[in-house]
């Protein structure tokens, strides 16, 4: 399979099988050219600043990886594809990382914060209603 760089594939964590392509485009449904947000950050458990101004840090974890989404719309059936999609506890996500300047295999998960406006379309059937402004990311392990 020829990957681009400008796109996330993913599979089942530990799967043999072929990644997929990350079907959600951030910048709309019909862009070609996907955009999402990536970064690494540090993760630090109970920091704060004494009273002489000095930063205290207890370092979990550094260079941690992340995935940022903003989804412009989805209706009802695709974000319950979505959930599906995403419910494993892990994710392997397959990208390009500028910090290596190639791609890599990620361990990753969905961030437990998915934030959406929803539009009731429907009062019989949730599949028809509309939601967006949908955020969700992937980080990872």
């Amino acid at each position: 399979m020829n990957y681009k760089y400008n796109m996330l594939y993913i599979r089942p964590w530990g799967s043999k099988g072929t990644y997929q392509e990350f079907p959600y485009k951030p910048d709309g449904m019909n862009n070609t050219i996907p955009d999402h947000d990536a970064g690494q950050n540090d993760v630090d458990l109970d920091s704060y600043t004494n009273t002489a101004g000095k930063t205290i840090r207890n370092r979990v974890r550094h260079d941690v990886k992340t995935l940022d989404f903003n989804v412009p719309e989805m209706s009802g059936r695709e974000l319950k594809a979505f959930f599906e999609l995403t419910s494993d506890v892990w994710i392997d996500c397959y990208f390009f990382d500028e910090s290596v300047w190639g791609f890599v295999s990620k361990k990753m998960y969905r961030s437990a914060t998915v934030k959406y406006h929803k539009y009731y379309m429907d009062d019989t059937d949730p599949l028809n209603n509309q939601y967006t402004d949908i955020q969700f990311g992937f980080v990872e392990e």
